[in-house]
């Protein structure tokens, strides 16, 4: 599946050179990445102060267009690494859109322009996507570049590796897996927890062989987050980066999110190249994905993230794991409690979200159901999401609404953007 763009408009309109991303270059200021690959057509002074000051990306093209304007004789030589220096500093600069350059994954992109055959994919959709190629190639970049960034502030300083409170197997399995990598690379890491109170717990007993250390005080410490990037009372300052597959909270300046299956995952795919994962170590992120995909029936778990999991080649029966360690909701507790197993709050685009995950067979959903939507509004949730393990369909209800789920998903964002999408979301 590639990433297709066209124009600067839309969710993917931050890839075009007219998107309103500007950037310094020796200490000139470019309103667009266009601004810059026009003006440096030129060695005229004159003719570059006009691109650069000139309102719109359009324009600017205009005037670099403009025959009667002289170019440099060997801008055809350099024209792409002109257009490269131009993207990646724009990409470099803005740091909502690095992020989300680097969470297209390793997918192709493309410069949907029909028009054009050597920066676009051209009428026959056969063309050089220069624009795209380039786009690539930045975005492995900026991802090694952050990566490092992250790495050596880590350097002479005692690091703890952290994940959410209420840790799942995920995110257990995630920061003892970079603890281990920081370690190899000479860096004094600790893996730590917030607290013991585990989702996963008996999946969570049975595989982790490390101990840990429980922090509570996040005063005079430095951290890494994994599987969220959310502070969560950590103060900012003491955060050197984050690694996680969740949606980005904005909250941290250094972090590498993209959505995988699970964040053990994605930090094998970040550091295979880097570090030799051990059997055990592949067996954990195999465990990690199991267990965010709910034994991979999830939505989640993508194509590519079955190549991933593929290539692993560890030996785990999906079947005879989820019978063991999947855990429903159980039934014989008061509603009131079971609101609480799996309760977790969100802050979705400025609407505070109390959430519940409810998991059943087919027999519990029909005897149940009714009931706990009923008792939604008493116990202050507002979104419940109800998995059936039987037949694998998702059930939620919002406030007042209550709908199937086009299909089978445990992500609760998932299901927040789908309500968005249906205009059922109001603050």
């Amino acid at each position: 599946m590639s990433v297709d763009f066209y124009k600067e408009e839309g969710p993917l309109g931050y890839l075009a050179n007219y998107s309103n991303h500007g950037f310094t270059v020796n200490n000139v200021f470019y309103k667009t990445a266009e601004h810059f690959y026009q003006a440096n057509k030129f060695d005229n002074e004159e003719i570059r102060e006009k691109i650069i000051n000139a309102e719109t990306p359009k324009e600017s093209s205009t005037i670099g267009r403009d025959r009667k304007n002289i170019r440099r004789k060997d801008f055809k030589d350099i024209k792409l690494s002109v257009m490269s220096e131009a993207i990646y500093n724009k990409f470099s600069q803005n740091k909502d859109i690095r992020s989300k350059l680097i969470e297209t994954r390793n997918e192709p992109i493309r410069e949907m322009t029909t028009k054009e055959s050597f920066w676009g994919v051209g009428p026959n959709l056969d063309g050089e996507n220069q624009i795209g190629k380039i786009l690539m190639n930045i975005r492995k970049r900026v991802k090694c570049e952050l990566l490092g960034n992250i790495l050596n502030n880590c350097k002479d300083k005692k690091v703890y590796v952290i994940g959410h409170h209420k840790p799942d197997a995920d995110s257990v399995f995630s920061a003892l897996l970079l603890t281990k990598i920081l370690k190899s690379l000479g860096i004094n890491a600790k893996f730590a927890v917030r607290d013991e109170a585990f989702v996963d717990k008996e999946f969570i007993k049975d595989y982790l062989k490390e101990d840990y250390e429980v922090v509570n005080d996040y005063n005079d410490k430095n951290f890494i987050l994994v599987d969220h990037n959310n502070l969560d009372s950590i103060p900012k300052e003491n955060v050197i980066g984050a690694i996680d597959h969740h949606r980005i909270s904005g909250e941290v300046d250094d972090l590498i999110e993209i959505e995988y299956a699970s964040t053990g995952l994605l930090i094998y795919d970040l550091f295979k190249d880097l570090y030799e994962f051990t059997d055990e170590d592949k067996k954990l992120i195999a465990l990690s994905v199991l267990s965010d995909t709910e034994f991979l029936t999830s939505s989640r778990f993508s194509e590519e993230d079955k190549k991933l999991y593929e290539e692993l080649k560890v030996k785990l029966d999906p079947e005879v794991l989820k019978k063991k360690y999947l855990k429903t909701t159980p039934f014989h507790l008061s509603v009131s409690e079971n609101f609480l197993q799996d309760y977790k709050e969100y802050n979705y685009n400025g609407l505070h979200i109390n959430r519940s995950l409810i998991k059943s067979y087919e027999d519990d959903r029909k005897t149940h159901y009714e009931e706990y939507k009923d008792s939604m509004k008493n116990n202050s949730i507002n979104l419940m999401i109800w998995c059936d393990y039987e037949t694998l369909e998702t059930y939620i209800c919002y406030n007042n609404i209550s709908l199937k789920f086009p299909y089978f998903t445990t992500s609760t964002y998932l299901v927040l953007d789908y309500l968005k999408e249906k205009e059922y979301l109001k603050k």
